[in-house]
C-alpha cells in the first residue's frame, strides 16, 4: 500500500477546504506508514483520535459555508458527515483487536477511498453553489466585477447571449441572419442591377456603332453625291471636295472597324460579325471603283452601285444589332433611327437617279421605275416609323416622316420639274429641293441618334445610382450580420475553445481545469458537466493507481519469474531449442495425435559432423557460437508446427507432423545444403559445417514406442555417417539420397 498523495486538481477552488483535505490525507498517511511498520497501539490510536478529531471540525466548515449560501443537498451531506463519524470508532476498534497486516491493509484502503470520493465527488460537486452565490465572498465578488469592466462590450454581449440563449438558437441565428441576407441581396443585385448594367453596357456599345455607321453612311453618301455631280454637271470645281470627302470617308471607317475589334462589348461584336461580307476587304473594294472613275468617268453606273452596296451594308448593320439583348423601348429607338436612315438613303439614291435622268433629257421624273420603286421603300420605312415611334421622335421627324405629306410635296416637286423651261433650271431646282430634304433628315437622323444617347446615357446612370444604393444597403446589412454573428459565434466559440483547451491540457495528463461559471443549460453546458465528470473519474483513476501500482508490479514479476522457469524447464539453455525431456512428451503428443488423425509423422535425427574437432581446434566457446547458429538455421528452415529439439552434445531432432518420408526426406536434404553454406570466421580461419541426418517415418505397425522410432532414425544416421558424413539417409532406403 503506498502513501495518498495531494493532487491539484482536487482542489475545490476554497482554500480553508483544500488545507482541511490536505491536513486529513496527511493524517492518512501516518496510518499507512502505520501498517507499513510495526508501532503501538497507543500510536495507532493517537492517529485515530487526531482523524476523529480533524474530520469534525472540517465537517463543520464545511456545513457552515452551505448552510450560508442555501445549498439544496445540504441534509444529504450531513447525513453522510455523521455516519463516517460514527464508522471511525468501530474501524479503530478492528484495528487495535485484529492487529495483522490483512486488517490494517483493508482498514487504510477503504480511508483512502473515503476521502477521494468525498473530495471529488461530494465537495467538487457544491462547489459552484458557493462560487456563484452573492454571499459567498465579496473579495472575490470585487475581483469578478472589476475583470467584467475590463471586458468590452463586445465579450460582454457575447457572455450574456451565451447565459440566455441556448446553442440550437444561437446556431439557427447564427447561420439563418447571414445566409437569408446574402441570397436575398445578392439575388436583387445580381438579377436585376447586374442584369440591366450588363445589357446597358451593351446598349452603349451599339449606341458608340450607330453614332459612328451614321457619321461613315453620311460621309459616303455626300462622297456618293459630289460624284454624280462630277459626272452629270461635269463640276470640276467639286474635285477637291470629292478628295476631301474621299479622306473623311476612309478615316470614320477606319475608326468603325477599330470600335467593332476593340472598344465594344462582345455581344455587340458578336452580332456583327453575324454578316461574313461585312470585313474591311469589302469595303476596300471602293477604291478600285474611285480609280476607275477617275480615270473613265463613263464607268459612273458602277461606282454608284458600289456606293449603294456599302451604304446599304453600313444601315443592314443597324438592324443585325437588334439581336443583342436589350429592353423592348431601346430595340424600339433603334429600328426608329435605322427606318430615318433607311429613309435618308433612298432620298439619295432618288435625287441620283432623278440627276441622272434630267442630264439625259428626261424631266418625266414620276414616270421613272427606279424612283417609283425607291418612293415605295421609303413608304415602308415611314410605315415603320409611324408604328414604332414615340410622340417625342414623331415630334422631332414632324412632316418630314409623314407619307401623305412627304408624297404631296414630291409630286409637287414633279410637276414643278416639268414646268421648268430649260434643262439647266430643271436641275437646279432638283438639286436645291434635294439638298434641303437631305439636310433636314440629316438632322432628324442626328437629332433621334443623340436622343437616344442621352437616354441611354440616363438609364446608365440610373442603374448605376442603383448600384451604388444597393451596395451601400448590402454593405450595412452585412455589417450588422457580421457583428450580430461575431457575437454569437464569440458566445459559442469561446466556450468550446475552453472546454477543447482543458480537454488537451487533461490529455496531458493536468487535472486542474475547472468551470465554475457555467452557461445555460444547453449543449455547451452539458459538454462541461460531462467535462467535470470525466475530469473527476481519471482523477480517482490517477490516485488509486498509486495505491495499487506496487501490487500489480509484485504480481507482474511474480508472473514474469514463473513464465521463465517455464520456459527453462523445457528448453536447452545454450540454443532455445527444446530439451530432451520435453522432446520425449512432444514426440509422444505427436505419435498419439498421427495415430489418431490417421495422418503421416516423421523424424529427423542430425548429428554435426567433425563437431569434437571444433571444439579440440577452436575451443568450447566457439562450438557453443556453431551450435546455437546450427539451431538458429534449423529454426529457419522448420515450419511453425515443427518441433526442433537437442538431446545431446551435437544431436538435434526434428518433428515433422503431417509429412510423409518422402517429403521429409527432400526437407532434410535442403536443410543439409543450407547446413553446408554456413561458415564461421575465427581468427581469419573460416570453420565450414556440414551435418549427417537419418529420416525415419512413424509406422505403426512397425515400431513399439517413441524410443524404438527414435533408434531406427538414429541407425539411419550411424549409415549416413558411415558412408562419408554430411549426408542424409531415409528409413526404407540404405543408401544416401
Amino acid at each position: 500500500m503506498t502513501d495518498l498523495i495531494w493532487n491539484e486538481g482536487m482542489s475545490v477552488g476554497i482554500d480553508v477546504i483544500d488545507e482541511d483535505h490536505k491536513q486529513i490525507i496527511a493524517i492518512l498517511a501516518k496510518l499507512t506508514s502505520a501498517h507499513h511498520n510495526q508501532i503501538s497501539k497507543q500510536a495507532i490510536a493517537d492517529i485515530f483520535s487526531e482523524l476523529e478529531q480533524y474530520v469534525i471540525l472540517h465537517f463543520a466548515r464545511e456545513e457552515a459555508l452551505l448552510e450560508k449560501v442555501c445549498y439544496g443537498n445540504i441534509a444529504e451531506h450531513k447525513a453522510s458527515h455523521q455516519k463516517f463519524i460514527e464508522h471511525l470508532p468501530v474501524l479503530k476498534s478492528q484495528w487495535l483487536s485484529e492487529d495483522n497486516l490483512t486488517c490494517s491493509g483493508k482498514i487504510t484502503t477503504f480511508l483512502h477511498k473515503w476521502i477521494v470520493n468525498h473530495i471529488l465527488v461530494e465537495d467538487l460537486d457544491y462547489a459552484p453553489a458557493l462560487f456563484n452565490s452573492s454571499d459567498f465572498s465579496v473579495a472575490q465578488l470585487k475581483t469578478e466585477t472589476n475583470e467584467q469592466e475590463k471586458q468590452s462590450i463586445y465579450k460582454a454581449l457575447s457572455n450574456n447571449v451565451a447565459q440566455k440563449i441556448p446553442l440550437c438558437r444561437r446556431i439557427f441565428i447564427t447561420a439563418f441572419i447571414p445566409i437569408i441576407g446574402v441570397l436575398l441581396l445578392s439575388f436583387i443585385i445580381l438579377q436585376s442591377n447586374y442584369q440591366q448594367y450588363k445589357n446597358l453596357s451593351q446598349v452603349v456599345s451599339v449606341n458608340d456603332v450607330i453614332l459612328q455607321v451614321n457619321r461613315l453612311t453620311q460621309s459616303l453618301q455626300t462622297e456618293r453625291a459630289i460624284t454624280a455631280n462630277l459626272y452629270t454637271l461635269n463640276a470640276q470645281t467639286d474635285r477637291e471636295k470629292l478628295v476631301e470627302s474621299r479622306l473623311i470617308t476612309d478615316h470614320e471607317l477606319t475608326e468603325l472597324f477599330r470600335l467593332i475589334q476593340h472598344d465594344v462589348a462582345s455581344a455587340v461584336a458578336l452580332s456583327i460579325k453575324r454578316d461574313p461580307d461585312f470585313t474591311p476587304a469589302s469595303f476596300d473594294k471602293i477604291k478600285g471603283y474611285r480609280q476607275n472613275f477617275d480615270s473613265q468617268p463613263i464607268d459612273f453606273l458602277q461606282t454608284y452601285q458600289a456606293y449603294n452596296t456599302l451604304i446599304a451594308k453600313l444601315l443592314l448593320l443597324t438592324e443585325n444589332l437588334l439581336h443583342v439583348d436589350m429592353s423592348t423601348t431601346l430595340a424600339n429607338d433603334i429600328s426608329v433611327i435605322s427606318s430615318v436612315l433607311f429613309f435618308e438613303e433612298y432620298l439619295g439614291q432618288i435625287k441620283a437617279q432623278g440627276l441622272t435622268l434630267l442630264h439625259a433629257g428626261n424631266d418625266r421624273l414620276q414616270d421613272d421605275i427606279a424612283i417609283n420603286q425607291l418612293l415605295g421603300k421609303q413608304l415602308h420605312t415611314l410605315r415603320m416609323f409611324a408604328n414604332i415611334a414615340n410622340a417625342q421622335q414623331q415630334k422631332i421627324c414632324a412632316d418630314s416622316c409623314k407619307h401623305s405629306k412627304y408624297m404631296m410635296k414630291l409630286s409637287q416637286v414633279f410637276s414643278k420639274v416639268e414646268q421648268k423651261q430649260t434643262l439647266g433650271q430643271a436641275t437646279s431646282y432638283w438639286l436645291d429641293f434635294m439638298l434641303v430634304e437631305t439636310e433636314k433628315l440629316k438632322k432628324i437622323s442626328d437629332q433621334l441618334i443623340t436622343e437616344f444617347d442621352h437616354k441611354v446615357l440616363a438609364q446608365y446612370q440610373k442603374v448605376e445610382l442603383n448600384f451604388i444604393i444597393a451596395v451601400s444597403v448590402l454593405s450595412v446589412f452585412l455589417f450588422v450580420a457580421v457583428f450580430v454573428t461575431s457575437i454569437l459565434n464569440h458566445s459559442i466559440i469561446h466556450p468550446v475553445r475552453r472546454l477543447t483547451a482543458a480537454l488537451n491540457s487533461m490529455a496531458k495528463g493536468k487535472r486542474n481545469t475547472q468551470f465554475k461559471n457555467t452557461v445555460v443549460d444547453d449543449e455547451i453546458g452539458a459538454m462541461q458537466a460531462a467535462y467535470e465528470k470525466l475530469r473527476r473519474k481519471l482523477l480517482q483513476i490517477d490516485i488509486f493507481e498509486a495505491l495499487v501500482n506496487s501490487q500489480k508490479k509484485e504480481i507482474e514479476y511474480r508472473k514474469s519469474q514463473q513464465q521463465h522457469f517455464e520456459v527453462l524447464a523445457y528448453t536447452d539453455s545454450l540454443t532455445g531449442a527444446v530439451n530432451r525431456h520435453q522432446f520425449s512428451t512432444a514426440l509422444a503428443e505427436a505419435i498419439s495425435h498421427a495415430n489418431y488423425e490417421q495422418q503421416p509423422l516423421s523424424i529427423l535425427l542430425l548429428d554435426i559432423d567433425y563437431f569434437k574437432q571444433v571444439n579440440d581446434n577452436f575451443g568450447h566457446g566457439v562450438g557453443d557460437d556453431v551450435l546455437v547458429m546450427f539451431y538458429k538455421a534449423c529454426k529457419e528452415a522448420v515450419r511453425i508446427g515443427d518441433v526442433v529439439a537437442r538431446i545431446g552434445g551435437e544431436e538435434f531432432v526434428i518433428i515433422l507432423p503431417n509429412s510423409e518420408l518422402h517429403n521429409a526426406t527432400q526437407f532434410a536434404e535442403r536443410l543439409r545444403k543450407k547446413i553446408e553454406e554456413l561458415t564461421i570466421k575465427v581468427d581469419e580461419k573460416v570453420i565450414k559445417l556440414t551435418v549427417s541426418i537419418g529420416v525415419s517415418q512413424w509406422l505403426n505397425e512397425v515400431f513399439s514406442s517413441a524410443e524404438a522410432f527414435v533408434d531406427d532414425a538414429d541407425k539411419l544416421l550411424y549409415q549416413a555417417k558411415a558412408q562419408g558424413r554430411n549426408s542424409v539417409v531415409a528409413r526404407n532406403q540404405r543408401e544416401t539420397v
